[in-house]
């Protein structure tokens, strides 16, 4: 049963309080397809193919052809909610070594590029070493946080510090 139609005449906006929950139910339907595709990354049970915060999406998967039906799944959930997924911004990443193969992934027509370094959340990840790097802004975090937990005392439970730390 549908309702009428109901025009949107203001959005949510960025860096707003609700805007990451509101953008967590907008992008729950997403982790849901790609988990039901059979394609990503699983650790035993748990699906570990998609990692998202915020607006960013990261793809995990053991093959180029599912990290390419993975992207593809992407475009048609994007297409369907009006997201757009920029191929300019996107990198490829193989965790270990080189591109695999010389394999090519692509995002509405256009190959997304293969790169040896990828910053994601503040950590730098190098593909020839598997080094990982933790960024200032990272290492900041890091220490704001314990600062709050140092606060919070030892008998705390964590949901409080969580909780403390989204508002």
């Amino acid at each position: 049963m549908l309702g009428d139609v109901l025009p949107v005449t203001c959005v949510v906006r960025q860096g707003g309080v609700l805007s990451p929950y509101l953008f967590a139910v907008y992008i729950d339907d997403l982790i849901t397809h790609l988990k039901n595709s059979g394609y990503g990354i699983y650790v035993g049970q748990i699906f570990t193919g998609c990692a998202l915060y915020a607006d960013d999406i990261a793809l995990l998967s053991a093959s180029c052809y599912g990290l390419q039906n993975l992207v593809n799944i992407c475009k048609l959930y994007g297409d369907a909610l009006h997201i757009k997924f920029n191929s300019v911004k996107s990198q490829a990443y193989y965790l270990w070594g080189e591109n695999p193969n010389q394999c090519t992934v692509t995002l509405i027509g256009t190959p997304i590029p293969w790169a040896t370094k990828v910053k994601y959340l503040g950590v730098y990840l190098f593909s020839k070493s598997g080094l990982i790097v933790i960024s200032d802004a990272c290492r900041k975090f890091c220490g704001e946080f314990n600062n709050i937990m140092s606060v919070l005392d030892k008998c705390s439970r964590e949901i409080s510090a969580i909780h403390l730390i989204k508002t």
